[in-house]
């Protein structure tokens, strides 16, 4: 076996003098009683299943053996090792069959204090890769998540570093994936990370931290087989074309009609009288209409909420209303504009309003209509047009922009937008764990798309309509991309002709299904799903063989839950179940 002398003197973490390693020639402390390290190496993906660790020196008498704890992808153990200039630590691994596998020395100065951790090479016994071996005065373990992740599932792992003393180390330990590709991880907080499952296969999942090292094998299989199902809400509605619910509101469903009306659904039975009725002031028919609601986040002690219609002029308008001491009633009286959009044609109005997990409220707004984006609104960031706004409706009258929104210092263009190259961003949301937004923007005559923004972004992005179709030039054989966001799904109109947006499901009644985003097609009437990994869809699934088609599927909609709701412009309400 070979001989290492390794030479590590510093300070970082223990308050009380516990091992040092220096040279043999180097400064001696005085002689300590019997000091404390650990001993840890990875084992993942070789056939260790036993070890034990040796300590022995020319003034030792006999050997201290120390069995090796062989468990989640890692071997450990804790030594005792007296004092001296001449210590031995030698290390032996075996496999189930009790045969050596591994085999090799450190000698070491045990004469101080180790505060930074050693690490050493321990050789094969015969051919394989050798080990390597972690000497620290702290330890660190990983608790298992669950035994096994279907994909798409999440589970939370922590981890927990002590000293020689088992005192609890208030540390900040950082998370990886030996293979992302089956699963991810996350942190969430100081010692604390959030797995996700990915593909099939197994992973050790590993937190780090000055040096040392424990994780825990994840093993992911695939996702359960699952028969979904379309269950009747509600029916009798017209033309419903957005359902959402108010923040902790476990039971009612708010129900928008095109027509001017919003409608409760209180635990699966329509309110006879509407919560909002306002057809008085909104054209409505094809694209325009009363399209949505947006439920403040302190609707609770504050009462307001927000919609979008088209006015008698058929131009967009944002309001604030509030609800009256009837919780299910609210005042049309109480109205307060805050935006009006002149619309130069009657479609593409776009038509959601949504506040994002910051807070604020966003709007979405299409290029202006007729065919083609004939005013160039797409490309115009001095135009409101073509875009999804940002704006902070609890500062100012009626509202302010944020200040740091990408444009707001651009005198070139709206500080309102928060994304523009858009044609008609139907419907949009935001996943309520990352906080990325999915946008569902209906095609021209070729392509349909759904693009996403990740949560981290701070916004501007150029999503290249009328440049781009989707992914593909628009009415040209080449175009310039430089700075364009492309989607990160598509499909032609050989399979349908309307994006309707969706939601990902973050509910609790379809486990398997956490993660999914779920998007559909209004003229063909299917429902699809993908997952999207921080760069572009994976895993797309196409539910027609378990829910069919459904006819004008205008809207998704999403209960204080995470569970997913279908709306049908025809007049019905739908729940995702199996």
């Amino acid at each position: 076996m070979s001989q290492t002398r390794i030479a590590r003197v510093a300070r970082l973490l223990a308050p009380a003098a516990l091992l040092a390693i220096a040279c043999s020639d180097g400064p001696v402390d005085p002689p300590l009683d019997d000091v404390t390290v650990f001993v840890s190496a990875e084992v993942y993906q070789t056939e260790i299943a036993s070890g034990t660790v040796e300590v022995s020196g020319p003034d030792v008498n006999g050997f201290r053996t120390f069995d090796v704890d062989v468990a989640g992808g890692f071997a450990s153990a804790r030594l005792l090792i007296p004092p001296g200039e001449d210590r031995t630590i030698t290390v032996r691994a075996f496999d189930a069959s009790q045969t050596l596998t591994h085999s090799d020395s450190v000698t070491l100065a045990v004469t101080g204090i180790l505060d930074t951790a050693v690490t050493a090479t321990i050789s094969a016994a015969a051919a394989g890769a050798p080990l390597t071996v972690t000497l620290a005065s702290w330890q660190l373990s990983v608790d298992a998540p669950l035994d096994t992740l279907a994909v798409g599932e999440t589970a939370l792992v922590s981890a927990t570093v002590v000293d020689v003393t088992d005192d609890t180390l208030d540390v900040t330990v950082s998370w990886m994936s030996e293979n992302p590709a089956v699963a991810t991880v996350a942190g969430t907080g100081n010692r604390t990370g959030q797995v996700r499952g990915v593909s099939a296969g197994e992973t050790l999942v590993r937190a780090s931290y000055g040096g040392v090292t424990s994780g825990q094998i994840v093993v992911v299989e695939d996702a359960p087989a699952t028969t979904l199902s379309l269950t009747l809400v509600a029916g009798g509605f017209s033309s419903p074309v957005f359902l959402t619910h108010a923040p902790d509101d476990n039971t009612r469903l708010f129900v928008v009609e095109r027509g001017g009306v919003i409608k409760i659904i209180r635990n699966g039975t329509v309110l006879s009288s509407p919560f909002l009725d306002i057809r008085g002031s909104v054209q409505a028919g094809g694209e325009q209409g009363l399209l949505s609601v947006a439920f403040h986040r302190d609707y609770a002690q504050n009462g307001q909420f927000f919609v979008y219609y088209t006015n008698l002029n058929g131009d967009s308008h944002v309001s604030r209303f509030t609800v009256s001491a009837n919780p299910d009633s609210a005042a049309p009286s109480s109205e307060q504009v805050l935006l009006v959009v002149g619309q130069p044609f009657g479609n593409h109005n776009g038509g959601q309003v949504t506040f994002g997990p910051d807070g604020m409220l966003y709007i979405g707004l299409g290029d202006g209509g007729s065919g083609g984006d004939p005013l160039g609104s797409g490309q115009d960031s001095t135009t409101l047009l073509g875009s999804i706004l940002r704006i902070d409706v609890d500062a100012g009258s009626p509202y302010t922009i944020p200040t740091d929104n990408p444009f707001v210092n651009d005198a070139a263009a709206r500080g309102e937008i928060w994304v523009y190259g858009l044609r008609n961003p139907w419907r949009y949301s935001f996943d309520r764990q990352s906080g990325d937004l999915y946008i569902g923007d209906v095609g021209q005559n070729a392509w349909e798309e759904v693009s996403v923004q990740l949560g981290s972004s701070g916004g501007g992005e150029n999503f290249g309509w009328n440049v781009m179709e989707g992914a593909h030039c628009f009415n040209a054989a080449s175009c310039t991309q430089t700075g364009l966001v492309l989607p990160v799904a598509e499909y032609p109109h050989a399979q349908g002709c309307s994006v309707t947006g969706g939601y990902v499901y973050r509910g609790s009644d379809l486990p398997e299904l956490n993660g999914r985003y779920f998007y559909a097609d209004y003229c063909s009437g299917w429902i699809r799903s993908f997952r999207f990994n921080g760069s572009t869809a994976t895993d797309p699934v196409d539910h027609t063989s378990d829910l069919g088609t459904v006819s004008q599927l205008g809207s998704f909609g999403e209960d204080a839950a995470g569970e997913l709701y279908v709306v049908s412009l025809g007049g019905s309400v739908y729940r995702l179940t199996r």
